[in-house]
């Protein structure tokens, strides 16, 4: 479970660093987190199905299914005018 967490705050989402005080505000904030989270991590579970993530020599891969997703969806925003090998936004749908 830690590592969730981890994912959330400064390795992914860095929401510790918008300093919110709005109750309300910040419970809109962690809502789309979560989503973001999801995405990214369901996203990472397909890719890592279709190319692995590689092991290093100690034994743990290189890095998590998260960032794995993460990295993807990021590089698919930020690259817009290249074509995607997947529809990221068909990971978002409920069925």
């Amino acid at each position: 479970m830690h590592n969730y967490f981890k994912a959330m705050k400064s390795s992914g989402f860095d929401i510790e660093g918008t300093h919110l005080t709005d109750l309300a505000r910040l419970e809109k904030l962690v809502q789309l987190v979560m989503v973001a989270f999801v995405w990214c991590y369901k996203v990472g579970i397909y890719l890592h199905k279709v190319r692995p993530i590689k092991v290093k020599a100690h034994g743990r891969r290189a890095k998590s299914i998260f960032r794995y997703g993460l990295d993807y969806i990021s590089n698919c925003l930020l690259n817009a005018m290249r074509p995607m090998e997947i529809d990221i936004a068909e990971f978002l749908s409920c069925t």
